[in-house]
């Protein structure tokens, strides 16, 4: 019996407790009766009778101590162990005394009986505080040892003949031996009844505190059978989530309950993870920040820890928490935007800086110390060189002007304070008012400006606005044209739109400049024009924020040396 205990504790009766221990107990229990039955006659009585019935007591000791602990008590050994010498004591002394056999097997049955009964007592108690309903193994305790101390009772205080106080014939030792040998066995029985009582009681309060858990949770708790492509749970926090029922997310696919974004990126992270636990059956949690779809179509953001397991049938499960963290993700862009508004805001301020220090202050110095040297050479200068002189300073002033008017606007418009005042606008009457500004540069480069544009295109978009984009484009545009070259100013109808584009054949732009073109935040490139004139991309950003403004968008053609298209789409008017 114990040898079966022993194997029952390694396999069936696993992850019952205390049975193992149970089967040691059994083991001294037998090595009792061996030392107590078959050693008889081998070695000296007091020995036989002290250790083997010492033994029996121990193991009666040892099963209380594993009752009381699997009830989650403790109990004291000490007492115990004190009694067991005491028994030993008395057995082994009573052999060399001239007391009557029949009061050792009161002492016998003494000890046992009171252990036995305090055993008894202790079940029962237990078992009404836990409400076990298994009160098997109490019966026999409590007949055990009310059995022994009315043994106790009558070898006490009756007279008993010498044949039923020794190994032999006789009812009463019959009925000992037959009572010892089925309580021993039917104990062991019930002792594994109320394992598996408190074992099923216990399963049944952790899946009651589970669901508790579970339905009372604001997290959403679920598992996903793979194997039956189905959720099988779904926790009632679900509904305040989702605004789905149960039975309305039960029915669901998982690839239903998320936007398809975060499907197919939670499906390409759960496909090598549902590998790695087939192969290595570890249970390895991960979390996901995905998007879920609720009732009313909208989407609320979830944080969703996931861990693989199988269940009783060996099918693979996705057992997932979701909590709402909706607010923490909304919060998160919201900073990620204000941190990128902010990087703009500063790549604003280094531009403006760059722009003075280098692009303003260059050229005003310059023309100072031009002007300082005309004023020292102004009597010796002939009139043809002084006019030569002045037409270079008026260009480089004209150049320096165009760029303050552009820093001056491109500021104004970053604080908003530039009106948007968008109506029907003559492209062709604009595009007139601009050429009419670059006279001089025209004339100085021989350079000659067509506009193309039909009097009947009308745009609706800020007149002022239209006028400063074309004013930068079409500057570019005579910067780096070749003298005696030529500038285009047309139209195209676009359905609602119309692109307006202002083309020259002059030196290009090479593929790596054209790439920071618009882009306040990168390093900006520009070459010097055909005559060396200078210039910034200040002019495109500021020709780009405008369009946009309008509700259009520009475009730019290109090709080293023989020259480039920039074209923009705005509004069609009336």
């Amino acid at each position: 019996m114990s040898a079966g205990l022993w194997f029952a504790s390694g396999y069936y009766f696993k992850r019952l407790r205390m049975v193992k221990a149970w089967s040691l107990a059994t083991l001294l229990q037998a090595f009792g009766w061996i030392v107590m039955g078959a050693m008889r006659g081998l070695i000296p009585d007091w020995i036989s009778i002290s250790i083997g019935n010492t033994c029996l007591f121990l193991s009666i000791l040892s099963y209380h101590v594993i009752i009381v602990s699997l009830f989650g008590k403790k109990s004291n050994w000490k007492i115990g162990i004190f009694f067991a010498v005491v028994l030993f004591v008395s057995l082994a002394l009573h052999q060399f005394s001239s007391i009557p056999q029949q009061y050792r097997i009161s002492i016998i049955s003494l000890f046992p009986s009171i252990q036995l009964l305090l055993t008894a007592k202790t079940i029962y108690v237990e078992n009404k505080k836990q409400r076990l309903t298994g009160n098997f193994i109490f019966y026999f305790y409590l007949l055990s040892g009310l059995f022994l101390f009315g043994r106790f009772l009558v070898y006490t205080f009756t007279e008993v003949s010498v044949a039923q106080i020794a190994f032999g014939k006789g009812p009463i030792q019959d009925i000992t031996y037959l009572f010892f040998y089925t309580v021993s066995v039917l104990i062991t029985f019930g002792f594994l009844l109320m394992c598996i009582d408190i074992f099923i009681k216990g399963q049944i309060q952790d899946e009651e505190k589970y669901k508790s858990l579970a339905e009372n949770s604001t997290d959403i708790i679920w598992v996903w059978n793979f194997d039956l492509e189905k959720f099988t749970y779904i926790s009632p926090s679900i509904f305040p989530v989702t605004g789905f029922t149960i039975e309305e997310a039960t029915a669901q696919h998982i690839s239903n309950a998320y936007t398809q974004n975060s499907y197919l990126q939670f499906k390409e992270l759960l496909l090598p993870r549902m590998n790695d636990f087939r192969n290595s059956n570890m249970k390895i949690p991960y979390a996901y920040e995905l998007e879920q779809l609720r009732k009313d179509g909208s989407t609320i953001w979830i944080e969703t820890n996931t861990v693989f397991q199988k269940n009783q049938n060996s099918e693979i499960e996705l057992l997932g928490v979701s909590r709402d963290i909706d607010s923490r993700k909304k919060s998160e862009l919201e900073m990620n935007r204000y941190f990128k508004e902010l990087q703009l805001l500063n790549h604003t301020k280094d531009k403006f800086f760059s722009i003075i220090s280098h692009d303003l202050k260059g050229p005003i110095g310059g023309m100072n110390t031009f002007i300082g040297m005309l004023l020292e050479d102004m009597e010796t200068r002939s009139p043809k060189r002084m006019q030569n002189d002045l037409n270079l300073l008026y260009q480089s002033s004209g150049e320096v002007y165009a760029l303050l008017e552009n820093l001056l606007t491109w500021a104004r418009s970053q604080t908003n304070e530039i009106s948007f005042l968008p109506e029907n606008v003559s492209v062709k009457t604009v595009a007139d008012t601009v050429i009419s500004y670059f006279t001089f540069m025209t004339e100085s480069k021989g350079i000659r400006i067509q506009n193309l544009v039909e009097s009947d295109v009308i745009v609706f978009a800020d007149e002022n606005m239209l006028e400063t984009i074309l004013r930068n484009l079409v500057s570019n545009a005579i910067k780096y044209s070749h003298v005696g070259g030529l500038v285009k100013i047309s139209t195209e109808p676009m359905d609602d739109k119309v692109s307006i584009q202002v083309e020259d054949f002059g030196t290009g732009i090479s593929d790596a400049i054209r790439s920071t073109f618009f882009q306040i935040d990168a390093k900006q490139k520009s070459m010097p024009g055909t005559l060396g004139e200078r210039g910034t991309t200040l002019g495109l950003i500021l020709c780009k924020e405008f369009i946009e403004k309008n509700h259009g968008k520009i475009f730019v053609q290109s090709e080293v040396g023989k020259g480039s298209k920039f074209y923009f789409t705005l509004p069609k008017g009336k």
